[in-house]
C-alpha cells in the first residue's frame, strides 16, 4: 500500500504535467492589454441613473456600463427611452427579473417568468423604443440564488453577478460564472476613499505585501466588478451614490489605466481566456488551425479577444485569418480575433498578401491605451485600392468609409472595418473611436 506522502506527491506531479499539456499556441492579452479591468453596474432601472449618470457616461466615453433593468415601481416600462439611448451609446442592458422578488423560494413556473421571459421583454420593450439588445447577462435580485434558480437563470443567460465584499477576480483563477462577486457600494459602508483604493488595488497599485492571509491575495491587476443603484445627491438613500462621486471613481479607473468595460464584455472575455488558451492546433499543409468549444451558447454574439499567437513554425510571412478573412496583427504584433467563431487559421502568405505574423505591419500606426489599432492604408492588401465597410459587433453593416476609419458621422464606439478588393483576401481591423 502507498503511503500517503508518496501519493500526495504523484498527485502534485500529475498536477504540475496537465498545467502544462494543455498550452497552446494561442495566449490572450490579459484584460485587453490593460492593467486590470473595472464593470460598473446599475440596478433596478431608476430614472435618475439616465438623468444623472447619462450626462457622466457622455463625458467619460471610454466607460461603458452595465444596467441591470426590472419593472419594479414601473422601471422599464416607464423609462425605457432613456435605457434605448444608452444601449446606443454601448452600454450593456441586463436581467435583474420582472417584478425584483425573492427568487429562492419560488416555483419553477414562477422562475420562468421572472426570468426566461422577462429577458423576452426587455429585449422587445427596447426594441420599440429604438435599440436592438441581446440580454445576456443576470443580476440575482438580493444576490439570492441556489442551485434551481440558476439552472433557469442559464436557460437565457452565461453569467450572473453577486456579491461579494471585495469584488475582485484574479486572471488566473477560474471564474464561476454564476456567481460572480461584486463590491457593493452604500453610503454608510463603502466610502468614496474606499472606492477609489479599490481601483488602485484593481490596477495593481500599491503594497500588498502585507496582506491578510485569508484574503484573496492580490498577485497583479484584477477584474473589480462594482454593484450600484441610484445615483443621486439624495443622502437619504443610503444605495445612491452622488454624480460627483461616481464620477471621481471612474476617472480613477481612467486615469489608472483599467478597462472600463461592461460586465457582459469583461465576463465573457474572461471566460474565453480559459478556453481558447487551451486550444491545441492541428496541423495542415500550408501551417495549422486552432480550434475550441463554446463553453455557453448565450454568450454575446462577438467575443472579440486580444490575443498572441505563435507562428513560428509557419514562419515570418505567417497569415491568421478566420472563416476566410485576414486578421491584420494589431501594432504591438497581436491579434483581435472573435471567440464565437470557434476556430483560426494560420498559414503561409498567398501572392499579393503581405504576412507578418507576430511582426506588425509597416503601415501600422501606435494605439493607444483607448484603441484597438487602425490601418490606415491598404497595402496590406497588396493592392492600389479597397473597399472599406463598417459593421457593428452584431454584424450589421452600418455604411462605407474611407479606409480603415469610422466615419464622423457615427457614434463613439468599437467597430469592425472589413477591407475588401479584387484579387485578395478580405482583411478586417477592429477600430475604436
Amino acid at each position: 500500500m502507498k503511503r500517503k506522502g508518496f501519493i500526495l506527491a504523484e498527485a502534485v506531479l500529475f498536477l504540475f504535467l496537465t498545467s502544462f499539456s494543455f498550452a497552446g499556441p494561442v495566449t490572450t492579452v490579459p484584460w485587453n492589454g490593460y492593467v486590470g479591468a473595472v464593470s460598473f453596474t446599475f440596478d433596478d432601472a431608476l430614472k435618475n441613473q439616465i438623468d444623472n449618470l447619462k450626462p457622466i457616461l457622455e463625458e467619460l466615453s471610454s466607460v461603458k456600463v452595465t444596467f441591470f433593468v426590472t419593472n419594479m415601481s414601473n422601471g422599464l416600462q416607464g423609462n425605457a427611452a432613456g435605457f434605448a439611448a444608452l444601449a446606443n451609446a454601448g452600454h450593456e442592458i441586463g436581467n435583474h427579473t420582472q417584478s425584483h422578488g425573492h427568487m429562492t423560494g419560488q416555483s419553477e413556473s414562477e422562475l420562468n417568468g421572472e426570468i426566461v421571459d422577462f429577458a423576452g421583454t426587455i429585449e422587445n420593450t427596447l426594441e420599440s423604443a429604438g435599440a436592438k439588445v441581446k440580454v445576456v447577462s443576470f443580476a440575482a435580485p438580493f444576490c439570492e440564488t441556489n442551485e434551481s434558480v440558476q439552472k433557469i437563470i442559464a436557460k437565457r443567460h452565461f453569467n450572473n453577478r453577486n456579491c461579494g465584499w471585495h469584488g475582485r477576480n484574479m486572471w488566473e483563477t477560474q471564474p464561476e460564472m454564476f456567481n460572480i462577486q461584486a463590491k457593493i457600494w452604500t453610503r454608510s459602508g463603502a466610502t468614496l476613499p474606499e472606492m477609489l483604493s479599490a481601483m488602485d488595488t484593481a490596477a495593481f497599485i500599491g503594497d500588498f505585501s502585507g496582506a491578510n492571509p485569508w484574503d484573496v491575495q492580490v498577485t497583479g491587476g484584477s477584474w473589480l466588478v462594482v454593484l450600484n443603484h441610484g445615483v443621486t445627491d439624495d443622502t437619504g438613500d443610503d444605495y445612491a451614490i452622488n454624480p460627483g462621486d461616481i464620477k471621481e471613481i471612474m476617472q480613477r479607473a481612467i486615469e489608472n489605466k483599467l478597462w472600463t468595460a461592461s460586465f457582459g464584455t469583461v465576463s465573457a472575455y474572461y471566460r474565453a481566456h480559459f478556453v481558447i488558451d487551451a486550444a491545441e492546433s492541428v496541423s495542415s499543409e500550408d501551417g495549422f488551425t486552432v480550434s475550441w468549444k463554446i463553453p455557453d451558447e448565450h454568450m454575446p454574439e462577438k467575443v472579440l479577444l486580444r490575443v498572441k499567437i505563435d507562428t513560428q513554425s509557419v514562419g515570418e510571412d505567417a497569415v491568421v485569418e478566420q472563416g476566410g478573412v485576414v486578421i491584420a496583427p494589431e501594432s504591438d504584433g497581436t491579434f483581435v480575433v472573435d471567440f464565437m467563431v470557434a476556430s483560426l487559421k494560420v498559414r503561409k502568405a498567398r501572392a499579393g498578401e503581405v504576412g507578418g505574423g507576430d511582426k506588425p505591419d509597416s503601415t501600422a500606426v501606435s494605439d493607444s491605451s483607448e484603441t484597438l489599432g487602425i490601418m490606415r492604408t491598404p497595402s496590406v492588401l497588396g493592392v492600389s485600392s479597397a473597399n472599406y465597410a463598417v459593421f457593428d459587433l452584431n454584424g450589421n453593416c452600418l455604411g462605407t468609409s474611407n479606409g480603415f476609419v469610422v466615419p464622423d458621422r457615427m457614434p463613439k464606439g468599437v467597430y469592425i472595418v472589413r477591407a475588401t478588393a479584387a484579387g485578395a483576401a478580405s482583411v478586417v481591423k477592429v477600430v475604436r473611436k
